[in-house]
């Protein structure tokens, strides 16, 4: 793979619904601008499932 190559994993996006800046201010609300908190720990067992 050359230099200028690059591997998108995927485009932005933004719902409809506006969930993203909801997610963005409840991490600002609750002060966890850190890879961690309630979030993390929901994902990690939807994926782990």
């Amino acid at each position: 793979m050359g230099t200028k190559d690059r591997i998108y994993l995927a485009s932005p996006h933004m719902s409809d619904e506006g969930y993203e800046m909801q997610y963005i201010q409840e991490a600002f609300d609750t002060n966890w601008i850190a890879p961690l908190g309630k979030n993390v720990d929901e994902f990690e067992k939807e994926l782990a499932a």
